[in-house]
Parts: C-alpha cells; structure tokens; sequence
C-alpha cells in the first residue's frame, strides 16, 4: 500500500502534462499509472508508422455501438493504449482552435485571451511543433489547388485564426514523433511511472477521492492492489475511459449505476453523456500515372532511410497537407479540415500491395449530434457502451454532403486535376449521402464526455473538480464543454497544463525538484 501526494491516472497528452510539471514544479510525491506500456516503438516512433497500432495491443480497440446513422454500422474507436496515450497514436497534428471556441465556453479561465499564453508556453517549452519536413508533390499541389479556388493563403493554420490551406503543422521533430512523454516526463525521484497497470475504481470515503484501485500486467480478480494519495487524484484516461472509471467508481447517473449492481455514491447525470467527436468522410482517387502517393512505402529503402537518418516517407504523417474552409460563406469560423492522405485510406495497409490512389479526408467541426459513454457492468473488464450516435442529426449529413460535393469541384481544376485518375469513393453516379452514411467514421477525437460548466448539475466546474467529490479532479479531452474547431491533441494538452496551474497554486510543496534528483 503506497502514498503518495498525487495520483494521475493516464500517461496521455494531459496525464503527461499534469504529472510531469507536478514533479518539475514541486515537492511533491507523483504516481503516473498508465495501461499501456513502453513507447520505445517503431509504430510509434517513425510518424508513418502510426496506423500500424490500429488493432494491436497499443489501442484500446473499443467500437461504437450499431450506429443508426452509419447504416447500422459498429464503427472502430482507436485509443491510444501505451505511454503518450493517443498523443504516440494520432496522426500529429496541431491545430489549437478558433478564439471562438474558448470564448463561446464563457467560463473563468478559459477565455482565448486567458489560454493562449498557456499555448505559447507549451509550443516553445515542452512540445515541439514543426512542419512536414518531406511533403509529396501531389500534396503540394492539393495547397496550390485550394489556394487557386479562393483558400487563404496561410501558412499558419492552428489558429486562432484558422482559415487557410497548407502543409500540415505537427508535432514531429527531428523526423521523429513528439509526443507528451517526449515533452513533460523527465527521470526524478518524486515521479513513479507505472505502466501496463490498470486503474479499475476509484477510492472515496467521506466524500473525498483518497487513491485508486489497480490491477498490473496479467494479474485477474483478487491481485488488486492500492495506492493512495494524501492531496489530489486526477483522472486523465480519455474520454472513453474517465466516465468510465468515474461510473465504476460510484459517480454517474444513479439510476443507471443502480442498473448494472453499482451503488451511487454521487448522483451525476452528466457524467458519460455528451460524447461528441468529428465526423470524419472520405473521397477518394486513383492517382495519375507517375504518381505513386505512399503505394510503394512497403520497399526496404523507406524504412532504411527513417532507421539510420530519420528522413524520407516515414518521417511525414500520414496526413501532409490541410485545407480549413468555410462550407458555407457566411460562418463565423470554418467548419471543416480537409486533409490529404495518399493512399486509398478504406483499405488495410497490411493487406498486400497497396495501390496510388488519394484520400481527401472532411472533418467536420461543429456537429450536433451527441452520444453517450455508459458503464455495462460493475466489472472493470467489461468495456463500456459506447453510443457515438454520428450523423443523427440533418444538418450533419448536409455539411458532409456540401464538404464532398466542393472536394469534387476542386478536384477537376489544377494544378490537382491533372494528379488523379478516377473518382472511386463516392463513385461516379453515386448516391452522395447514402455513401456518406455507408462509410463515414470519426476523426478520433472523442470529447465532452466528463464536461466543465457553470450549472449545478455539469459534471466538473471550471478547475476541473469532480462535482460532489472533494480532492478528485478529471483532466482530459472529456473535460472540454463543447468541442472545438482543432485536432484535440492541443487542446488536450492546455487541459492537463491548466489542471497543474490549479494544483500548484494551492500546492503545499513548491520547490521544485531537478530532472537529476
């Protein structure tokens, strides 16, 4: 039985950030619990390497229920299940949002004018933001294309400022993946790291968070162990699983709890509910004669190149460039990323030869359709219902529907025209929304789950803290009150930098402690 001062549950992009400036930044005695195990990988390491994790024992593996949406379909939900969390998943990019966002939350201390300083400390402190150091041409000419059709000129896409068509910012350095244990974690001697170690329920007594409940490697029932903490317990295990956990833990809607043999402790009806993701639609070309995309990425001289150079192909991301536009002029802000990959991404990289052929993603930002993250069982191993509940409102499938119909447009112009062959997602003839709906999945970008707000019944208030649970805080993606315009690694990130502001301001101990201790 251990002690500690803090327990951060999740080494992902805010349980990184909680952790790591916790024991830079005090005295006090950190334990970081993380499922997964090592990143010293090369699906992890090498950037193009990343959809090689997909299906593996490095994500999660959770899908979504039947999607009454999405044809009916179970769509995959990929988490990252290893140090980084799905920061040493994702595809890099860094884009942090429009003001309007942060701003549209109107709650203290996340104003844009209040979070982009703490953007500013995190892209010239811990994480390293970079540009696509080997774009493809057929890439470069998806910029010039979309900047021909009328797409600003701008280079600087993250926001707050978004509008814009560029090669893609990301968090690659040295043609190496930058993930949050890169940035935050340091060796010290009041930070423990324990990996493949599960949390499975959080301990309360009197009405305060006191430790955790944890199982590691391959122990089952009966091995588990605890720990404890003497100021604070931060969940940051993403937006699938802090509602989880919470709900394990007694905190959630208690009808529901009640349902599945778990006994309510605090009555929290919104805790799960709110899920909200970016629904994510392809269309896809051949590629011209002469242009090979990543078809040929199977060849050992790739591989070399990255292994004894870290350059060629397997240092870019899978996606190199982005367009954020406007589908319909008059928004205040844009509402979709399209992105490039070059390869057909509806096939399985491993299943053979891969054919040249271009993928233009279309995330959509500003839906309306909501899940939901429930608890079916009072056992820690049973994975939770998860109800994305994607394209289950109109207005959804007609943004989508206006995102492929300009793609198509921009597509027949050059100097992109004359890179593809032909159309084969939706297909020439096709019915678009039926397509849309047959194949759309999400961009990976889980949130609202576990959301801060201002009324007596969100689940956290603006500091983070669990509502009816002193000393327990949730600091993830779950926690955003709306999902942002933004690949939500960034603001992930602002959310774990903003829980340790909270601690360390009221933090017993703050001498800070060197990396060589």
């Amino acid at each position: 039985m251990a002690a500690y001062d803090y327990i951060v549950v999740g080494a992902g992009s805010a349980g990184c950030a909680v952790a790591g400036r916790l024991a830079a930044e005090s005295g006090a005695r950190v334990l970081l619990i993380e499922a997964g195990g090592s990143d010293r990988r090369l699906e992890v390491r090498a950037p193009l390497a990343s959809i090689r994790q997909f299906g593996t024992s490095l994500d999660w593996n959770y899908e979504s229920e039947p999607e009454p949406g999405c044809a009916g379909r179970r769509i995959p939900l990929h988490a990252g299940r290893v140090l980084g969390g799905t920061s040493a998943m994702n595809m890099m990019l860094w884009v942090k949002g429009s003001n309007l966002d942060y701003d549209g939350w109107q709650l203290p201390g996340w104003s844009w004018q209040e979070v982009a300083p703490v953007f500013a400390r995190i892209e010239q402190g811990p994480m390293r933001i970079g540009r696509l150091p080997y774009p493809d041409e057929v890439s470069k000419r998806f910029v010039a294309a979309a900047r021909a059709a009328g797409v600003r000129a701008n280079d600087d896409v993250s926001g707050p400022e978004l509008e814009g068509a560029a090669i893609a910012p990301v968090t690659i350095h040295n043609g190496q993946r930058w993930s949050t244990p890169r940035g935050y974690l340091q060796r010290r001697k009041n930070l423990t790291i324990l990996t493949k170690t599960e949390v499975q329920r959080v301990i309360i007594r009197n009405g305060r968070a006191v430790g955790v409940e944890y199982s590691r490697g391959k122990r089952r029932h009966g091995s588990v162990q605890q720990a404890f903490a003497d100021q604070q317990v931060v969940i940051s295990a993403g937006a699938y699983r802090s509602p989880h956990l919470l709900q394990l833990s007694g905190i959630g809607p208690a009808d529901h709890l009640r349902s599945v043999g778990i006994t309510p402790v605090v009555d929290s009806p919104r805790v799960g509910k709110g899920l909200t993701d970016h629904p994510h639609a392809w269309a896809i070309w051949s590629l011209a004669p002469g242009y090979v995309g990543l078809s040929d990425t199977t060849h050992p001289k790739w591989l070399l190149q990255w292994l004894f150079g870290r350059r060629g192909k397997f240092a870019n991301s899978v996606v190199e460039a982005v367009a954020h536009i406007r589908s319909v002029a008059d928004l205040p802000a844009c509402d979709f990323q399209v992105m490039t990959c070059l390869a057909d991404a509806t096939v399985d990289p491993s299943s053979g030869k891969l054919e040249p052929a271009l993928s233009i993603g279309h995330s959509y930002w500003t839906p309306k359709s909501r899940g939901s993250v429930l608890v079916r069982s009072s056992d820690p191993a049973t994975p939770p219902a998860i109800r994305m509940n994607l394209l289950t409102e109109r207005s959804d499938v007609e943004a989508l529907i206006r995102a492929v119909q300009g793609t198509r447009e921009l597509m027949r112009s050059d100097p992109i025209a004359s890179c593809v062959d032909r159309e084969l997602l939706p297909g020439p003839g096709s019915d678009i929304e039926t397509r849309i709906r047959e194949t759309t999945i999400t961009t990976y970008h889980p949130a609202c789950t576990v959301a801060m707000g201002n009324q007596p019944d969100s689940a956290l208030d603006e500091q983070l803290r669990v509502r009816g649970v002193d000393n327990l805080r949730v600091a993830d993606a779950s926690a955003l009150p709306r999902i942002p315009r933004a690949n939500t690694n960034a603001a992930s990130i602002l959310i774990g930098e903003r829980c340790a502001d909270f601690l360390l301001a009221v933090s017993p101990a703050r001498h800070s402690v060197t990396a060589s201790d």
